[in-house]
């Protein structure tokens, strides 16, 4: 019964079997087609979120190597370790030192691909500004602080003077927010209307400036005047001796 229905449904339709068949073979070419392209685009998508996330991770890698070694080093020059140890040391912060500079670019063009050409001179202007600076300004007060240990003096003053804990700690500050939010970006979603949905690069950049920016140096404190020592009168102008009463005069005979 359903059979007859159909075929009398083609007759009324003047479909011939030529034509069905033409019409499945049409069919089943652009769904093959469409699948292709979905396929090849959402593997290239895949693929290219793994590189980008990949080249986020090693540049988490460098910052917190870098920073770790580096502390290392003042701790030793702080506690008066053995001069062996400092060398040490020293030796495995440079190794940590020439495998970011070699990375730098690289690191740069990552931020390139994840964030595109809009936000590209800000989030670079944070990361070159802030992060590369301040680990510059904890090399060089390394460097300072490690001449004196090999002198033979006192490093401590040195890693006072540079305010050592202070940018230590601003490069963590500045490097933990700003690969995090980064690594944010990268998120792979397949979801439509999700960048509606969550935080977009504004946020993320707003985030960076906050922890990026440097705090402000304290002034120098003025020096403390010394007291100035009592000056001796000079002679010419010491007090004068008390009179001496003079004796007194004999009686007058009568």
């Amino acid at each position: 019964m359903t059979t007859q229905r159909t075929l009398g449904l083609l007759r009324q339709a003047r479909l011939t079997r030529r034509q069905l068949m033409t019409f499945a073979l049409f069919s089943a070419v652009i769904n093959g087609i469409i699948t292709a392209s979905v396929g090849a685009w959402l593997g290239q998508t895949y693929a290219k979120y793994q590189a980008r996330k990949q080249s986020i991770e090693s540049l988490v890698h460098l910052v917190y190597e870098r920073r770790t070694r580096a502390g290392m080093v003042a701790s030793a020059l702080r506690r008066g370790a053995d001069i062996e140890e400092v060398k040490y040391r020293k030796r495995a912060y440079d190794e940590a030192y020439v495998d970011w500079n070699k990375s730098i670019m690289q690191n740069i063009f990552a931020i390139r691909e994840v964030t595109g050409e809009y936000f590209l001179s800000k989030l670079e202007g944070h990361f070159q500004d802030g992060l590369v600076a301040a680990m510059a300004d904890v090399d060089r007060c390394l460097t300072k602080a490690y001449d004196a240990r090999l002198a033979e003096q006192d490093p401590k003053p040195v890693l006072e003077q540079c305010r050592m804990p202070v940018m230590h700690q601003f490069v963590l500050d500045c490097g933990a927010t700003f690969t995090n939010e980064i690594y944010k970006l990268t998120k792979l979603s397949f979801i439509p209307f999700q960048s509606q949905l969550t935080e977009g690069p504004e946020k993320a950049e707003q985030r960076i400036a906050k922890s990026c920016t440097r705090p402000a140096e304290p002034p120098p404190a003025p020096p403390i005047a010394a007291a100035p020592e009592p000056t001796p009168a000079p002679a010419s102008a010491a007090a004068p001796p008390e009179p001496v009463a003079a004796p007194a005069a004999p009686p007058v005979p009568p």
